[in-house]
């Protein structure tokens, strides 16, 4: 059993909310208020995961997540010159020099994926950034591949030690052993954002969950 050293970046619960908010509440009225939230995020992701210890590569990779799912959500919900402004320079091409996220990122989900230990926080990022709606190339391959996909994360995460709880609970990752396989299960993240669609009262439960969430993270 491993010893909780480390939790889910605040940075990614606020990204969590942000994204709750456009499904809830359509574009935001200020644009540059909205950007400069976006890449406050993103600095305040690179500074807590650095602070937990986790090497540059591990740090970038969660950055690069973080963005690829702001950018999407961004150029789903705004509109206009607002949403011309953004797709001409997305944070990813700001924070990376990249243009591609839709594929790239699932190339780095893989390549982790691959690795005999990879990072299980980044691994967690990463399911979490798919579970909050991330599609990239996936929108054009169909939702089963994205399944899969997210299948394979939580059976390292699980080789890891680690499970992912029930949705009326509010633990998302514990070290004690799987009870059932997570996609037997409403994945907990994935039905908290769909329910912040119907309605506004879940979107404050999406704070007090995301919450406990941090609290409950093993690394």
């Amino acid at each position: 059993m491993t010893n909780i050293s480390a939790v889910l970046p605040v940075a990614l619960r606020d990204t969590a909310l942000l994204v709750a908010g456009l499904k809830e509440d359509g574009a935001p009225q200020v644009y540059k208020k909205f950007r400069d939230t976006c890449q406050d995020q993103v600095r305040r992701m690179r500074e807590q995961m650095a602070a937990a210890g986790h090497p540059a590569d591990v740090v970038e990779d969660a950055a690069y997540a973080q963005c690829a799912l702001l950018d999407e959500a961004a150029l789903s919900h705004l509109n206009g010159s607002d949403r011309d402004n953004w797709e001409h320079e997305p944070l990813q091409v700001e924070e990376f020099r990249s243009h591609d996220a839709g594929d790239e990122l699932i190339r780095r989900i893989e390549l982790r994926l691959s690795e005999r230990q990879p990072s299980l926080m980044l691994l967690a990022i990463f399911n979490a950034v798919l579970s909050l709606g991330f599609h990239g190339r996936f929108a054009l391959d169909g939702g089963e591949a994205r399944f899969s996909l997210m299948r394979s994360i939580d059976e390292r995460l699980e080789r890891g030690g680690w499970r992912r709880a029930d949705p009326s609970t509010t633990t998302v990752i514990t070290t004690a052993p799987w009870s059932r396989p997570w996609y037997h299960r409403m994945n907990a993240l994935g039905w908290v954002v769909a329910a912040c669609v119907a309605s506004g009262v879940v979107y404050l439960m999406l704070d007090r969950w995301l919450s406990a969430a941090i609290d409950n993270l093993a690394h």
